[in-house]
């Protein structure tokens, strides 16, 4: 078990690499190529851009949760109290960010129609939908856990 969950904790570790690399490579870039180009368009991205660097929380948050649901799970306490919280944290910091983007999505709407793309929209609603999928499938494993923990609690007493 322990090498499957240091497999996942690398993966965890390189899911965060290319998230920080655009904190700190790629989204200053954009910043200062739409500061020389039309300020009209500048203000189109800089709501998205926020909205992309205020997402960067809630997920490393997410990811720090999953590190430590993997430790619980080294430590076979996989079906305990802290468990369940983690995978809690783990639905409302995808849920923060969904929101995020539904928030940002008329700026998505404002930017592919003044490019005359309509592929940027197809990226709003991706980056909308993906966060909401690792939520529900964080809550049924939620709701999971806590049934099992609820079971196993009931069969200890019976013993």
């Amino acid at each position: 078990m322990k090498g499957e969950t240091l497999f996942l904790k690398l993966t965890v570790i390189l899911l965060a690499l290319p998230v920080i690399a655009a904190c700190v490579f790629l989204l200053p870039w954009l910043i200062r190529d739409t500061m020389t180009s039309d300020w009209e368009y500048a203000n189109l991205l800089y709501p998205i851009l926020a909205a992309m660097y205020l997402s960067a929380i809630p997920f490393f948050i997410a990811l720090y949760q999953t590190f430590r649901l993997l430790h619980y799970i080294d430590r076979n306490n996989a079906f305990s109290e802290r468990s369940v919280r983690a995978l809690r944290n783990i639905k409302r910091c995808a849920g923060a960010i969904s929101g995020l983007y539904v928030l940002s999505m008329p700026f998505f709407f404002l930017v592919g129609d003044r490019d005359d793309a309509p592929g940027v929209v197809l990226i709003g609603m991706v980056l909308i939908f993906a966060p909401i999928v690792i939520a529900v499938f964080a809550a049924v494993l939620q709701k999971l856990l806590a049934n099992a923990i609820e079971i196993k609690s009931e069969n200890d007493l019976t013993v």
